[in-house]
């Protein structure tokens, strides 16, 4: 009779994780289950920064230890090689995921959690993440980084950083650079240095979908909506890639978006929607209900109140005009200028969806634009009285935002380099649908 197979043995791994460069707890990793465990001195700080709203609340410190404290909480545990939905958040797709993987000597550190250490020097927000110093392993630490408290494993690190590597979360092929000192070219960030602009790529001798982003943009802006600032800009002005350039086209552009989350003074933190709500990215489609909580939170907890919760209800206004049915929750993030409490961060990957080749195969997204094509203002009263804010305010942002878009945007429509597909969808949902005639109720 021969023996049952033998699992195989646990071997840890750890990471520190650093927020504005100060050590607030160690993600750990074995057999396939992964915990965030905060420091004492993180545990301890009544008046910590916020790595995450799903983790910490201001002001609310029974729930923060409830949670912090509580080693199987949805917020700092997961199972099945996930990392824990704010680290989850971090993590790029596609091809900037195969690129970071390519990096690593380890297959073991291919997953999720040898990914997010590839890129943990220069992530969103403020976040970083180090392979750990394991003789400071606090014995928390070492018991509940899911070795059960055995002392006899063997315990590792997965490999550092990349020089140069960065993860930016989301699907859409990009690039996290720097601008060299011209201000004309971007590079690939040198060790040390962050990057400060996010290179939205084209398809190969065809920059349509850039071009679609950019000019939709411009229009938000019109409309009232704070936006990345972005502008088009040649394959040739990137130095460090010359195997892209060649593929794409050298005069082919690329989106040049600003980092928000980058200023002289170093980094700002932030997180989406999905990260602070503790959904995992593939629930980034989650629906109204999560939004009326990502609502009521700018309300609650947010720096800016109610200019937020304005600001929330013109973009997604804006969205349903330019036929944007990609405004997930990803697409919704806040930055922590006060490193405590969250405000409504500069929008982007705004998008008329509905122009894009194939549009009406996107299941998901031709749903989205039928509800969209159904709403009125009211539409809009009903997610605020859900919220618990204002009725009025909602409403009136709504009309605000319709009268500048009817009287901005065909101009601008003329004028702009748009194309043509892109032209006709917005002209269209100009002057049929519901919302547009707002002002008009």
């Amino acid at each position: 009779m021969s023996s049952p197979a033998m699992s195989p043995p646990l071997s840890p791994r750890y990471l520190e994780v650093l927020l504005h460069g100060q050590h607030v707890g160690w993600l750990c990793e074995a057999g396939r289950v992964t915990r965030f465990i905060a420091t004492e001195q993180y545990l301890a700080d009544t008046r910590r920064a916020t790595l995450s709203l799903s983790l910490t609340i201001p002001s609310a410190e029974p729930i923060t230890q409830a949670i912090l404290k509580n080693y199987f909480d949805p917020a700092v545990y997961r199972e099945r090689g996930e990392l824990p939905p704010f680290f989850a958040g971090l993590l790029p797709e596609g091809s900037l995921r195969r690129r970071l993987a390519a990096t690593r000597k380890s297959e073991r550190d291919m997953d999720d959690f040898g990914i997010l250490a590839a890129a943990g020097a220069d992530l969103p927000g403020a976040v970083t993440v180090v392979p750990a110093n394991l003789d400071k392993l606090t014995s928390v630490a070492r018991a509940y980084g899911v070795t059960g408290g055995a002392d006899n494993l063997e315990i590792g690190v997965p490999e550092q950083a990349a020089e140069g590597a960065a993860s930016l979360s989301g699907v859409q092929d990009k690039l996290a650079l720097s601008r060299a000192q011209d201000g004309k070219r971007y590079r690939m960030p040198i060790k040390g240095v962050l990057s400060d602009l996010i290179a939205k790529l084209p398809a190969a001798g065809n920059d349509a979908q850039v071009m679609n982003e950019y000019a939709c943009m411009q229009l938000a802006g019109l409309a009232g909506v704070n936006v990345a600032r972005c502008r088009p800009a040649p394959m040739s002005s990137m130095t460090d890639h010359p195997e892209l350039v060649a593929a794409l086209g050298a005069a082919t552009r690329f989106l040049a978006v600003d980092r928000f989350d980058r200023s002289r003074g170093g980094a700002i933190h932030m997180e989406d929607a999905c990260q602070l709500l503790t959904l995992m990215p593939s629930q980034k489609y989650s629906g109204a209900k999560q939004f009326v909580k990502f609502l009521q939170v700018l309300d609650r907890l947010g720096a800016n109140g109610i200019d937020d919760v304005r600001q929330f209800f013109i973009r997604q206004t804006v969205n349903t005009l330019l036929g944007n049915s990609d405004a997930h929750l990803k697409n919704f993030s806040v930055l922590y200028h006060d490193s405590v409490h969250p405000e409504l961060s500069p929008a982007y990957d705004i998008v008329c969806v509905a122009a894009l080749p194939g549009f009406h195969g996107f299941a998901t997204n031709v749903a989205i634009d039928t509800l969209q094509r159904r709403e009125t203002p009211d539409t809009y009263a009903e997610i605020a009285r859900q919220a618990g804010v204002s009725m009025r305010i909602a409403k009136a942002a709504v009309a605000h935002t319709v009268m500048l878009a009817r009287e901005l945007w065909p101009r601008a429509l003329r004028e702009m380099e748009v194309p043509d597909a892109v032209r006709s969808a917005i002209e269209e949902r100009l002057t049929t649908l519901p919302l547009a005639g707002a002002t008009k109720s």
